[in-house]
C-alpha cells in the first residue's frame, strides 16, 4: 500500500552523500535496486538518477512496523527514508562512490509499490532490445541510459543559451487544445 510523501522533503540525492555527511540525518528517496535479509538486519540499495545508496535496517534503530516494511521491498519499490548517515563499519565498497558510507534507517515510507520488473534495472543489460523497447520506461531507468539523457539536456540547454545570447528567437509551432 502506497504512503504518503506528506511532511517529507528529500534532503540529498544518494549519489551526493559522502564520508563528510556522517553523523547527518538525512531524507533520501528512490528505487530499491536490491534487498538483502541476514535475519536481523536488512541491506537496501536505494537508486536515484546520481547513484547508489546503502541503507540499513535494524529493529532497534527504526522499530518494528518499519522493519516490517523493509522486509517485504522488492525490485523497483519506490521508497523514501529518513535516517543517519555512518561511515562502514569494515568493508568499502570501492566499486561504488558512496561506498564508504551507509544510512541507519530511522523510518521508512513505501511511496509506491511495484511487480517484477520483466529485466534487471541495471547498466550493461543483456536484456533483447525487443523486451526492452516494450518496457521502455523501465529501460530509461538504467544508469548508461540516465547518463545520456543528462548529457542530451545539458546539450541542449547550452545551444539554446548560446543562440539565445546571439539574438536568435525560438519559436514553437502552435498548439491545438
Amino acid at each position: 500500500m502506497a504512503e504518503s510523501m506528506k511532511g517529507l522533503k528529500r534532503t540529498n540525492r544518494c549519489g551526493e552523500l559522502s564520508a563528510t555527511n556522517a553523523g547527518e540525518t538525512v531524507t533520501v528517496m528512490g528505487w530499491v535496486q536490491k534487498q538483502r535479509n541476514k535475519g536481523g538486519i536488512i541491506f537496501v540499495d536505494l537508486r536515484d538518477r546520481s547513484g547508489i545508496l546503502q541503507v540499513i535496517f535494524e529493529e532497534s534503530d527504526c522499530g518494528a512496523e518499519n522493519f516490517a516494511k523493509a522486509e517485504k521491498l522488492r525490485s523497483e519499490f519506490v521508497i523514501a527514508v529518513v535516517g543517519r548517515v555512518e561511515k562502514r563499519g569494515g568493508a568499502v565498497n570501492e566499486n561504488l562512490a558512496t561506498g564508504e558510507i551507509e544510512v541507519r534507517a530511522q523510518q521508512i515510507r513505501v511511496l509506491a509499490e511495484a511487480e517484477t520488473p520483466p529485466f534487471p534495472i541495471e547498466a550493461d543489460s543483456k536484456t533483447k532490445e525487443e523486451l526492452r523497447l516494450k518496457y521502455r520506461y523501465l529501460d530509461l531507468r538504467r544508469p548508461d541510459l540516465q547518463r545520456n539523457l543528462m548529457l542530451r539536456s545539458r546539450i541542449t540547454t547550452t545551444i539554446r543559451s548560446f543562440l539565445s545570447e546571439e539574438g536568435f528567437l525560438e519559436i514553437d509551432p502552435p498548439i491545438l487544445n
